[in-house]
């Protein structure tokens, strides 16, 4: 061969390189172990199996971050309204070698290619042309495809590459023509979350999501990762018979309608192979009469077997529960040393006004603090069972504290208001000082009266629930950092905002984070009505 056709040769396949777009390494279950390990890239929604959702890259610090400013901004979308409810941007977008990927509150999915760090190059959209929406909390990857979870129950896998549709299915789960249950009406909010099992499935998991607003029993549900076929799924409102249905004590079969929601994304132990999801209230919310009883699996912390959906062991946090106290915030995973003794434990925020710790490999109870500065509605938790000091296990009614929502009976002031405390927000852990950030709302509601109390003989399921009036609520926003070993607030920050995050966001700036962090100071801005996740920045080892 002539040395001009090796030069031709040579000439082409370096023009090739430069045409073809560089192809990130498939997203395997080694890499999603390795996240914490992996500070360039965000592989999964809450950045790795811990939740931590902590960035350990160094050079925003204290000193340097006077000088953030926007680098480049792109748009996904337009603004985010219609559907059947107002449209909310809350989605963490996944970043992989250079290529964002995000989702948007109508589930369009982009890729963008980032590496510049100057501009971000559209590589695809993918629209899957859902007609009713609440908002898309992320997306998950694994291998060469991108999964989404739609508020029309479908969960989609995409290329990577290409944003070709691989498959697609309705992960809806199928209404007993019996029972009339679970509601055709089912969704997904939160992001799905990828994992390979001890047992060697590669699955994809998500939780259906209305079941506190729509009656109807939520579930959570395993699909592969290759065909999208159902390997398992569990509901989070027993039937007649199964463990925890003895807790739902009417005569009118409220456990068809009882909610416990699951909207945001598990944490994963593979250590355990254990998942922990937490659920949503109870349906009807605000009416506990309706529903007498402790009413389980709604207000708790589920462990689930990755293998096969089982319910290894569960923490009910509000037993009974009355006023939409959710447990969604993600559970994060780490030790600690308890009572002289190392323990691997799971612990979150919760929307009572409690930092909740517990023994991941067994539910046990270890600790509950008190981060929300004013909580009305008990007088405390017991530190040996976990349950609220004032709980009375011989009620079908809790009264907690005398504030209970009885029908005829007025409101009381409600300390914390449902969605002051962490409802969307979700936390960040530093891994090696063990403190943990949270951003929320803090403050107080003057009481919600049953206005009429809903008829036990219609059907509920798929309806929303009536009729109850909301009194007035003072709440301003605030940003609190916890010592996980001891539960005591290192430091607290109050605005005069909600830190609501119903707010739209239809762009992504690159990048200049709203809220600095550090174990002895914070600093927000007066007037903060910042959306989206919260993450932390390490402070610069010469401050430390």
């Amino acid at each position: 061969m002539s040395k001009r056709s090796i030069l031709r040769i040579l000439s082409s396949i370096s023009l090739a390189a430069i045409v073809a777009p560089a192809l990130a390494a498939d997203v395997t279950s080694e890499r999603l172990l390795n996240a914490p390990n992996d500070p360039q890239n965000w592989l999964m929604v809450h950045r790795d199996y811990n939740n931590s959702r902590y960035s350990p890259l160094s050079e925003v610090n204290r000193n340097t971050i006077k000088d953030l400013k926007p680098k480049f901004m792109f748009s996904i979308g337009g603004t985010a309204t219609g559907g059947t409810m107002r449209g909310k941007e809350e989605s963490t977008p996944l970043v992989d070698d250079g290529f964002m990927y995000v989702v948007d509150t109508w589930s369009h999915v982009m890729k963008f290619d980032v590496r510049s760090g100057t501009a971000a190059l559209p590589l695809w959209r993918h629209d899957p042309k859902i007609t009713r929406s609440r908002t898309s909390r992320g997306i998950a990857m694994y291998g060469n495809k991108v999964f989404l979870a739609t508020y029309d129950a479908r969960v989609i896998a995409l290329d990577r590459d290409s944003g070709a549709v691989a498959w697609e299915v309705n992960a809806a789960a199928p209404t007993d023509p019996v029972t009339g249950t679970p509601s055709k009406v089912q969704g997904f909010s939160g992001a799905p979350l990828t994992v390979k099992t001890r047992g060697g499935k590669e699955l994809v998991l998500i939780g259906e999501s209305t079941g506190g607003s729509m009656g109807t029993r939520s579930w959570v549900g395993a699909f592969e990762a290759a065909t999208g076929n159902l390997a398992w799924r569990t509901f989070t409102i027993p039937a007649p018979g199964e463990p925890g249905s003895e807790t739902w004590k009417d005569k009118h079969n409220a456990w068809r309608i009882g909610g416990a929601s699951v909207w945001n994304t598990a944490s994963y132990d593979p250590a355990t192979n254990l998942l922990y999801y937490g659920t949503g209230d109870a349906f009807p919310s605000y009416d506990p009469e309706f529903r007498p009883g402790d009413n389980l699996y709604t207000a708790s912390t589920i462990a689930l077997d990755a293998d096969t959906g089982k319910i290894v062991w569960y923490f009910q946090e509000t037993p009974n529960e009355h006023w939409d106290f959710d447990t969604p915030s993600p559970k994060m995973l780490y030790e600690i040393t308890h009572n002289g003794e190392t323990r691997k434990v799971m612990a979150n925020f919760s929307r009572n006004g409690f930092f909740y710790t517990l023994d991941r490999a067994n539910g046990q109870f270890l600790r509950a603090d008190q981060y929300q500065d004013k909580v009305t509605w008990t007088k405390g938790i017991d530190p040996k069972s976990g349950k609220p000091v004032d709980y009375d296990p011989r009620l079908d009614v809790q009264q907690y504290a005398g504030i209970g929502v009885r029908r005829g009976k007025p409101g009381t002031e409600l300390c914390p208001w449902w969605s002051g405390a962490p409802t969307f927000f979700p936390p960040t852990l530093d891994p090696k000082r063990l403190v943990a950030y949270v951003a929320a709302g803090e403050g107080c509601m003057s009481g919600t009266t049953i206005k009429t109390p809903m008829d036990e003989n219609k059907d509920w399921v798929g309806q929303r629930m009536c009729c109850f009036d909301q009194g007035r609520v003072t709440v301003h926003g605030a940003l609190w950092a916890l010592d996980v070993r001891t539960g005591k607030i290192l430091a607290r920050n109050s605005s005069r905002s909600r830190m609501n995050p119903a707010c739209s966001a239809p762009a992504v700036i690159c990048c200049s984070p709203a809220i600095t962090l550090g174990a002895s100071r914070l600093t927000t801005p007066k007037r903060s009505r910042r959306c989206g996740a919260l993450a932390s920045v390490r402070p610069s080892r010469r401050r430390r």
